[in-house]
């Protein structure tokens, strides 16, 4: 038999069983089309994780203090204040550009429209310190940061939900009693960890005091953040060390009160968030090898089946002349036609799925080549493993017992 011949024969006989075929093909569907979701959102996450860490700068350091809930069980609640910002700038080498900041909700009312976003009051250094990146207009100066001009920068979520497509720039929005000027709009970052990191609005410190009400501040110069950036060539975990101990020593924290307060490396957040996401990703993997594995049982117990079905015609092709290896060839042929239909549907499955999930989670579409490449071959892999007992246990019937099998 030819390799036509025996392709159309092996779909022939699929089709005459054509509800078993696909109720066995349901787990190499299944195991191909994870497969191919699990390595497109592999490849997707990868690449938001790089642009974040291209928005955010490689360099920057956060010192913040702990949360107020953690540090009441142990005493005295520790804050960082202008003072503090002040000091690190003065003592702690090899910090480039330091910003002081303090965040909390507020609500942003343009026309009709209201929305209730997070506020980020910053100096102008903000922008250096985090390589910020604008879709449109421009950053604050050092000039409006000191005066405390009334001037906003916006997110891409904030400029969507008040203005739609129009453009938000020079549009004056009321914030909370006053009128600010939208000068800028950050570029589009996406989400990240359950995220949205384009809703909010950035203006100077200065402003943000005097302006907007915020209960979580005790003091008037008291900050939520200490935001640094570390000179180029620097040892960043040097500066962290020196931060931390300035910090320290200036709350007289010693002992077990030291963990209240931190400073946070966020190269170090990513390669923990790349290892967890890992860990995730082969954990996804494994249970789609264990879908495959499921359905290319599912092929080798229906291929087993139909050589019992249909060992009086292997008894006849043997009486003919056909021989044990075109018999082996012609049900491996049946399994691998089985489960390469299976694969192709869950390919385009997989390829759907992956272009919802980019949607949902809202993060860049990348479909390796590879990883499709590679779910096709395993379910040709799937077809010639597992369809191969069966196919040598029709070749291997002899023809006179075969034939006498009612």
């Amino acid at each position: 038999m030819t390799l036509q011949t025996l392709f159309r024969e092996a779909i022939n006989a699929l089709r005459l069983n054509l509800l078993r075929s696909a109720l066995t093909a349901f787990g190499v569907i299944i195991g191909v089309g994870g497969l191919v979701v699990m390595s497109a959102a592999n490849s997707g996450a990868n690449k938001l994780v790089e642009r974040q860490i291209a928005d955010q700068g490689t360099d920057a350091l956060v010192a913040r203090a702990a949360k107020v809930e953690n540090a009441l069980r142990r005493g005295a609640v520790v804050v960082l204040t202008d003072q503090d910002a002040n000091a690190v700038r003065e003592l702690v080498p090899n910090i480039q550009y330091l910003s002081r900041e303090v965040y909390s909700k507020v609500t942003l009312v343009a026309g009709n429209s209201s929305w209730i976003t997070e506020y980020w009051g910053v100096d102008a250094s903000y922008e250096q310190v985090w390589g910020v990146k604008l879709s449109e207009g421009r950053f604050f100066d050092e000039a409006e940061a000191r005066s405390g001009a009334k001037v906003i920068v916006i997110g891409a979520t904030v400029a969507r939900k008040l203005f739609g497509t129009a453009s938000p720039l020079d549009q004056t929005v009321r914030l909370v009693t006053i009128p600010v000027r939208i000068i800028g709009v950050r570029r589009k970052r996406g989400s990240f960890g359950g995220v949205d990191e384009d809703n909010f609005i950035i203006l100077p410190i200065k402003t943000a005091r005097a302006h907007i009400p915020n209960s979580e501040m005790s003091t008037a110069r008291q900050l939520s953040l200490i935001d640094m950036k570390v000179s180029p060539g620097a040892n960043r975990e040097k500066v962290k060390q020196d931060v931390l101990a300035l910090l320290r020593e200036r709350k007289h924290l010693r002992g077990a009160q030291e963990d209240k307060l931190d400073v946070i490396d966020l190269t170090q957040m990513v390669e923990l968030l790349n290892t967890t996401q890992s860990t995730l990703n082969r954990l996804l993997l494994a249970t789609a090898a264990i879908l495959l594995l499921v359905g290319g049982v599912g092929i080798m117990n229906i291929m087993l089946v139909s050589v019992t079905e249909r060992t009086r015609e292997i008894g006849l092709r043997m009486a003919i002349g056909a021989r044990r290896r075109d018999i082996l060839r012609q049900f491996l042929a049946e399994a691998v036609t089985l489960s390469v239909v299976a694969g192709l549907i869950g390919l385009m499955i997989g390829l759907a799925g992956s272009v919802l999930v980019a949607r949902l989670v809202d993060w860049p579409l990348i479909i390796p080549p590879l990883g499709a490449a590679a779910a096709t071959l395993v379910s040709v892999s799937v077809g010639i493993i597992f369809g191969y007992l069966p196919a040598r246990r029709g070749a291997g019937l002899n023809p006179i017992d075969a034939l006498r099998r009612k």
